[in-house]
């Protein structure tokens, strides 16, 4: 985009009066108010206009990624498509030792697994926490990672 489209994008838009775009001569600034913050470990910018509708789609994060794996590798044991876990891991391009860590993700309480998929998981509740270890009572995990 070229600097006087830029001026005139803003210029023409009364709706963002917090966004500001300064001509320097050789330079352009473009100044949006943001807050910043982690997720699971991860940056995000939320806008402070509320144009990034946060909570309208599901969050594509690695532990949604994981516990989709998780229930897709259980099918396929249970179906009898694949027969064992080794079978399992090579079919899918890992170690045996992760087929087992991810398959341990279906055995979290159903009330954390509807928590991760709508963004809303407890502080803390990381694919790597889990990869410690997942008590097996849902009490337990409940307890450990309480939702709000």
């Amino acid at each position: 985009m070229k600097r006087d489209e830029l001026i005139s994008v803003r210029e023409d838009d009364p709706e963002s009066p917090d966004i500001t775009v300064e001509d320097h001569g050789d330079v352009v600034s473009v100044s949006i108010p943001v807050n910043f913050y982690r997720r699971n470990g991860r940056m995000m910018i939320h806008a402070l206009d509320g144009s990034d509708r946060p909570g309208e789609s599901p969050s594509e994060s690695s532990l949604i990624q994981a516990l989709a794996r998780a229930w897709r590798w259980q099918e396929q044991l249970e179906s009898g498509e694949l027969t064992s876990i080794t079978e399992l891991a090579e079919a899918n391009g890992v170690d045996t030792s992760l087929a087992r860590r991810v398959l341990r993700l279906t055995s979290l309480a159903p009330q954390l697994v509807e928590a991760i998929v709508d963004g809303r998981q407890p502080e803390g509740l990381t694919l790597r926490q889990l990869a410690r270890g997942i008590p097996l009572s849902w009490d337990e995990q409940l307890a450990r990672w309480p939702i709000e």
